[in-house]
């Protein structure tokens, strides 16, 4: 996926991490909230195997998203679809977070906004995998 800053985000680039994929847009609610303890969670664990990567789904221009992205500081890549790509359907609700573990499955998926102690316990079990 093309990232915000003009780089690719490719999720093979991360196998042997945690990953941690976060749909979220400028216009949800749950998204501003849940939003900071992403933001805590990856400088904590980003060093110890996590990766996250937000998934903007905002239609339009992206200047929405980069003043966002610079309001929270956000220090995780944010990655933008492509229109009509896989993401836009099958999405219970926004934001939708994806956990995947080192070998690239599919181990939870979150819809709605998640307290950073709960996506913690979460990605904790699965760095600890071997």
């Amino acid at each position: 996926m093309a990232q915000l800053d003009g780089g690719t985000w490719r999720m093979g680039d991360h196998r042997g991490q945690v990953v941690l994929v976060n749909y979220w847009a400028t216009w949800c609610g749950p998204c501003w909230e849940e939003t900071p303890g992403l933001i805590r969670l990856s400088k904590k664990l980003g060093p110890k195997g996590l990766a996250i990567v937000g998934v903007a789904i905002d239609e339009g221009s992206s200047a929405k998203v980069k003043k966002f992205v610079d309001e929270f500081h956000v220090p995780y890549p944010i990655a933008l679809p492509v229109r009509m790509s896989q993401i836009e359907f099958g999405m219970a609700g926004v934001p939708t977070t994806v956990l995947v573990d080192k070998h690239g499955r599919v181990a939870k998926t979150y819809v709605g906004a998640v307290r950073q102690a709960d996506f913690a316990e979460d990605v904790g079990v699965l760095l600890g995998e071997q």
